[in-house]
């Protein structure tokens, strides 16, 4: 701590603000008051449950967007609180530590009902006001029962171990306002694939406790509990769980509650599966297709579409494909309840046009991804539709998994799959549309050494997956245009619909354009 004690020395303040409350506590979190951390990306509903949580729309709310680069009134997380149903923000910024100590500054904290900190860049609010009379009556709203919430940025502060601090920082740069004792919090953990960040940070400090919270997720502490509210899920590291060193991450789900102090899990909105396979993830997972001497699948089809939405000739086609409105079809989705209910308008359509043995597979978790219970709808499916959900949770829910294995054994009987948007992109073996710096790269392998592009397509998105085919000599690319409907089976491609598809190879400057009605080889025949 000599560090932190130089850094606080020199802008003035000496006194250790989170240890001087903390100490008091006999709980890990605040022993009253609440905390809403939120990994980043807040939906209308955390914003909402924000409210509830502060109880009057009356309250004071404080708003401090100091960590992000916008300060006024028109920061889309104010335009949010609003509404939601704030009838009173306060703003509060400052970039200055003797200015967030001063009482002028302050004040309105002595008579607000919670606090809100904007996302951005968390080093930027440990920087402003940590040890100064702005943190202090942080802690005192919390005392009076108060809320002390934050998103992204405003996630990781609220933790002692200041996640994300600047790198070579010393001192203050990896101190949080330490709300919740001893730990470390994550954020945008599942979207921006950060998975393992906070072990990484334990690896170093192994007495603390971590957590990592997905976007348009909470977690809410009072006390010792760490309860789930949100879209998605938040991973916990706990260095002293038996199991930690072979699974680090522990995963906790909406409505899922954790007592911090004995480290378990006090309650699980659903049960736990105990009829696990055992093959799933990485390290266990054997690829069908390494036996593959084609590209595509050597039995099955798959059946691709560009159109932006699944649309009803889209569904048309692929049941059309099936022959037989009496085979069971599986309807594949993730994602959150609102796209869980767009999802469902697949399993209506496909009903309204004649299909008779539908059912739908949704989860969030990847562990009933691998429940053989779960699964067993795959059995005897005679085809797949995979549901245009974000393709990173695709990867992220399915991948690895039993689901991913018996879309393989589909295809090996001869069924068939198929999808639009980015349910189409799983389908290849390299994953393209999400941000690279984000490394979800995998897809289900389906299609070898390919990458399929939805549409649309604008100049920077043929772009960039023609830069990654030029790192990648063994790639190729499939672009859909919109209208086209598309039929992959062992080493060829055929065209059929509206509009034609382009195929793109490492080292080409023009594509192949493949108009409707027309096949193309992708192999050797």
């Amino acid at each position: 701590m000599i560090g932190l004690f130089t850094f606080l020395s020199s802008q003035g303040q000496t006194g250790d603000i989170p240890t001087a409350y903390t100490k008091k506590w006999n709980t890990i979190g605040p022993p009253t008051g609440t905390l809403m951390i939120i990994g980043g990306a807040a939906s209308q509903d955390n914003w909402h449950y924000f409210m509830e949580l502060v109880g009057d729309p009356e309250a004071l709310i404080v708003f401090i967007p100091t960590a992000g680069s916008t300060f006024d009134e028109t920061h889309t997380g104010y335009i949010s609180l609003l509404e939601a149903g704030a009838k009173n923000v306060s703003i509060l910024h400052t970039k200055d530590r003797n200015e967030a100590n001063t009482e002028a500054f302050a004040a309105p904290l002595r008579k607000a009902k919670a606090v809100f900190m904007a996302g951005g860049f968390q080093s930027r609010l440990a920087a402003a006001y940590l040890n100064t009379l702005t943190h202090r009556l942080m802690f005192e709203i919390l005392e009076r029962g108060g809320v002390i919430a934050g998103s992204s940025a405003g996630a990781s502060i609220q933790g002692s171990y200041l996640y994300g601090g600047l790198q070579g920082g010393v001192g203050a740069q990896y101190v949080g306002l330490g709300f919740v004792k001893n730990s470390a919090i994550g954020q945008h953990y599942i979207r921006r694939n950060r998975m393992g960040s906070v072990a990484k940070i334990l690896k170093n400090q192994p007495d603390l406790f971590g957590f990592g919270v997905d976007e348009a997720t909470a977690a809410v502490v009072r006390g010792n509990e760490l309860e789930v509210v949100g879209e998605g899920k938040v991973a916990l590291y706990d260095t002293k769980r038996p199991e930690y060193t072979d699974q680090p991450q522990l995963y906790l789900f909406p409505g899922d509650k954790y007592d911090m102090a004995v480290r378990r899990i006090t309650h699980k909105a659903d049960p736990v599966p105990q009829d696990m396979w055992t093959g799933g993830g990485k390290k266990q997972w054997k690829n069908p297709a390494d036996s593959w001497q084609t590209v595509g699948p050597p039995q099955g089809r798959l059946l691709l579409y560009g159109s932006v939405k699944a649309d009803s000739a889209s569904i048309r086609h692929f049941l059309q494909s099936l022959g037989t409105f009496q085979d069971p079809i599986v309807v594949l989705s993730t994602g959150n309840h609102d796209m869980r209910a767009e999802n469902q308008q697949v399993v209506a359509e496909l009903r309204k046009l004649g299909a008779d043995r539908v059912s739908s597979l949704h989860t969030i978790d990847s562990d009933m991804a691998n429940s053989q219970a779960f699964a067993s709808a795959l059995d005897k499916a005679k085809a797949v539709w995979i549901c245009d959900s974000r393709s990173w949770q695709l990867a992220d829910v399915y991948l690895y998994t039993l689901v991913h294995k018996k879309l393989f054994e589909v295809l090996r009987r001869g069924g068939i799959l198929g999808s639009n948007g980015d349910g189409a992109a799983i389908m290849a073996s390299r994953l393209f549309g999400e941000p690279e710096s984000y490394r979800w790269h995998t897809g289900y392998g389906l299609v070898r050494n390919t990458l399929i592009v939805k549409a649309p397509q604008n100049r920077k998105t043929l772009s960039d997956m023609q830069g990654i085919l030029d790192k990648n000599m063994k790639l190729q690319g499939i672009v859909l245009d919109e209208d086209a409907k598309v039929v992959i089976e062992k080493n060829r491609v055929k065209v059929e619909g509206n509009k034609g598809i382009r195929i793109y190879q490492s080292g080409e400057k023009e594509p192949v354009i493949v108009p409707s009605g027309e096949s193309y080889g992708l192999g050797l025949e």
